[in-house]
C-alpha cells in the first residue's frame, strides 16, 4: 500500500530517541535506524526504521541480531519498510510476527469531545501522581517498571514545565483513580503521539477514555500541535479510536524475539 503522510509522521515520531537513557546506543544511517543496550528489553533493543531495498536484507538482520546479543529484540514493519524478503529473513533469524497495529490520526481542532460529568483528567505533577499512574498501568496492562525515587523524580521533571516533550495524565471518576495515559509532543512535525491509554475495569463504559483523549487534544492544541496519532492494536484500541472519529491509515507489525 502507498504510505500516507500520517504513516511517515508516525514512523518519524516513534523513531525519535530523545528519551533514551545513556546506556542505550542508537545506530542510524539511510538503510536502518536501531537501538541497543546491555539491558535486554525490546524497548531499548529495537529497529525503528528500515529500508530493505538499500542494503542486503540478510546483512541487516545479522547486524541487528549481533547488536542485540541474541536477546530480546523487536522490529517495526510498516508500509515504508515492508518487504517479503525481510519478513522471511526475520523468521529465519528466530523472530515471530506479533499483533498488527493500525495507524490512526485526527486533527486536534477536529476532536471536540468533552469529559463527562464526574470525570476529571489531571496532569501528572508529583511523584505521588506518577505512582498512581504506574499502578493503573500495571493493573490494565500487567506491567510496571521498577523505578527508584530518583527515577520517578526525573520522570516528573520530564513531564512538567513549558519545555516538556512528554505529558502524562491520570483520570479520576468521582475522585477515584480510573485511568492513565501519555502524550509526546513533536513540535517540528506539529504532531502529538498518543500512547498508553488505559482504564481500570471498574470504570470502563463511563467515558473515561474519551475524557483522556479530550485532555490530550486540549494539551496539543495549546502547544500549537495540529494533529494527533497513534498505532492502535487491531483487537483492542483500534475500534475505540475509530469510534472517536480517528481516521485509519496504514499499519505497523512487530516482529519480536523473546529473551532466551
Amino acid at each position: 500500500m502507498k504510505p500516507s503522510s500520517l504513516d511517515k509522521t508516525l514512523e518519524a515520531a516513534t523513531a525519535d530517541c530523545f528519551w533514551v537513557p545513556p546506556h542505550v546506543t542508537v545506530v542510524e544511517r539511510e538503510a536502518i535506524k536501531y537501538s541497543h543496550s546491555p539491558q535486554p528489553t525490546v524497548g531499548y533493543n529495537r529497529v525503528m526504521r528500515v529500508r530493505p531495498s538499500l542494503e542486503p536484507v540478510e546483512a541487516l538482520v545479522d547486524e541487528v541480531v549481533g547488536a542485540h546479543q541474541g536477546g530480546a529484540s523487536r522490529w517495526h514493519i510498516n508500509p515504508m519498510s515492508d518487504a517479503p524478503e525481510l519478513r522471511a529473513a526475520l523468521v529465519r533469524a528466530g523472530y515471530e510476527p506479533g499483533h498488527r497495529h493500525f495507524a490512526y490520526g485526527i486533527g486536534t481542532e477536529a476532536y471536540g469531545r468533552k469529559a463527562a460529568h464526574g470525570i476529571e483528567v489531571r496532569p501528572v505533577a508529583s511523584v505521588d501522581d506518577l505512582r498512581t499512574l504506574y499502578a493503573i498501568r500495571d493493573a490494565v496492562f500487567g506491567r510496571a517498571p521498577e523505578l527508584s525515587d530518583e527515577d520517578l523524580a526525573r520522570e516528573v521533571d520530564d513531564c512538567t514545565g513549558p519545555g516538556r516533550r512528554v505529558a502524562r495524565f491520570v483520570a479520576y471518576r468521582n475522585d477515584e483513580p480510573a485511568g492513565a495515559c501519555g502524550l509526546t509532543f513533536f513540535d517540528a512535525l506539529s504532531f502529538g503521539l498518543i500512547w498508553a491509554g488505559g482504564v481500570l475495569e471498574a470504570h470502563r463504559g463511563h467515558g473515561v477514555y474519551t475524557a483522556m483523549l479530550a485532555a490530550r487534544a486540549t494539551a496539543a492544541r495549546r502547544r500549537g500541535i495540529e494533529r494527533l496519532g497513534l498505532y492502535a492494536r487491531r483487537e483492542t484500541s483500534a475500534p475505540i479510536v475509530a469510534a472517536q472519529g480517528f481516521e485509519q491509515h496504514g499499519y505497523m507489525d512487530y516482529f519480536e524475539r523473546a529473551l532466551a
